[in-house]
């Protein structure tokens, strides 16, 4: 076993500015190599469960957990959970840092952050403004403080501007919905020099919209693994490498960024990371020119009346009705022991008979067994990070069979 010498601490994060606040003197120190591997855990609060706070912290093993698997991990950062354990990656410096010169080459941006610092985009923000040198400002809802508001986001992008004319920011899909429903939330978004949209699959009509808008939009497709984004608009970045694991069919993606392995973890480190690779659980294809398509997760597949059906592929169906302005598609058993799809959707406003237009389009797309029982949502739970919370959802699934 490895001898290591470097400590790594916890940094609690509080919702709200002052999360990001405490981090980022500590993630700075950690990137230099003048203090210790951090950590980043969010607090409990009326967000954030202690259940949650509790997976996290078994997955970092910080405060007094055994050594560090190598010196030159800086950062551990927790995955998101949403549809297992968390695990703790461990991050160098490097690997933090290695794919900022791609991004923002000698730019000087001023970074807004809108995404919980305790998540790995959140944290890449963080990352590029220190290489910026300009001091990133804070959405106020960041990690759960509040409800993520339009005309909030307003307020820091024009208090952005007058710092800097290159204003940028990363997203969720959900935020960017919410802020094209606002037409100064919309103006504020063509007002920045780029806007990143990642966690989440960028549906083609909500992309459509921000570029009729004049929004200059770039999906990006990444992990934890990977230091977040790696890929751009289905094209890998600068030093990144990926091709298709065969017969499996998941993506696999190296380069400089990629992780050293999980924490505590060696089985799992040893059959994820591969020749200094990530073997990825998402499903995809490589063209001839490099561009990258995701098509969904290896495990995205269940038996619903002997047929094999796609919860991802449901969810992109539905996420992309016109009436609909987020879902999330699940798979739950009944009290039968048989698997059906679960859809959860909100509804935009003043939009009717949504739910018999949602099956009829998923079944129509996909055929009978796909068809999903509908069950509409004032707002999808999420976990700390922005991602939805489908172990929630899949709970409430099996507790509700019925159409609600």
């Amino acid at each position: 076993m490895q001898v290591t010498s470097r400590s790594l601490v916890r940094v609690p994060v509080p919702p709200g500015p002052e999360g990001p606040a405490r981090l980022l003197p500590a993630l700075a120190d950690a990137l230099a190599g003048d203090g210790p591997a951090i950590a980043p855990v969010p607090v409990v609060s009326a967000t954030v469960s202690s259940d949650y706070v509790a997976t996290a912290l078994r997955a970092v093993q910080a405060d007094g957990g055994p050594p560090l698997e190598s010196d030159d991990v800086a950062a551990v950062v927790a995955t998101s959970g949403s549809t297992g354990d968390p695990r703790g990656v461990l991050l160098t410096a490097d690997n933090l840092t290695a794919l900022t010169p791609a991004v923002q080459a000698q730019a000087r941006p001023q970074w807004i952050v809108a995404l919980p610092v305790t998540s790995i985009g959140g944290i890449n923000v963080l990352v590029r403004a220190l290489a910026a040198d300009l001091e990133p400002l804070v959405v106020p809802s960041i990690g759960g403080a509040g409800p993520f508001r339009p005309e909030e986001f307003t307020s820091i992008v024009d208090r952005a501007r007058e710092r800097s004319d290159d204003v940028r920011v990363s997203l969720v899909p959900a935020q960017l919905t919410r802020l094209l429903s606002d037409t100064a939330a919309t103006e504020a978004l063509q007002a920045c020099h780029s806007v990143l949209v990642g966690g989440a699959g960028l549906r083609p009509s909500l992309r459509s919209v921000a570029e009729n808008l004049g929004i200059d939009l770039t999906s990006t497709y990444g992990a934890t693994e990977t230091s977040g984004g790696c890929v751009y608009d289905g094209r890998p970045l600068d030093g990144v490498t990926i091709t298709v694991d065969e017969p499996t069919g998941r993506l696999r993606l190296s380069g400089p960024s990629i992780a050293i392995g999980y924490r505590g973890d060696p089985a799992a480190t040893a059959a994820t990371f591969i020749d200094g690779a990530y073997l990825s659980s998402d499903v995809g294809t490589v063209s001839d020119d490099g561009t990258v398509t995701v098509i969904g997760r290896a495990d995205d597949v269940v038996t619903v009346g002997g047929v094999n059906v796609s919860p991802g592929a449901a969810e992109r169906v539905i996420t992309d009705h016109p009436d609909v302005a987020a879902g999330a598609v699940v798979a739950a058993i009944d009290a039968n022991g048989d698997a059906r799809l679960h859809a959860f959707v909100e509804i935009r406003d003043d939009a009717s008979g949504v739910a018999d237009s949602v099956r009829a389009a998923v079944t129509e797309q996909l055929g009978r067994p796909a068809r999903p029982v509908v069950h509409r949502v004032q707002h999808l739970p999420h976990l700390p990070n922005g991602k939805v919370d489908r172990r929630a959802l899949v709970q409430w699934a099996a507790e509700n069979p019925l159409d609600t």
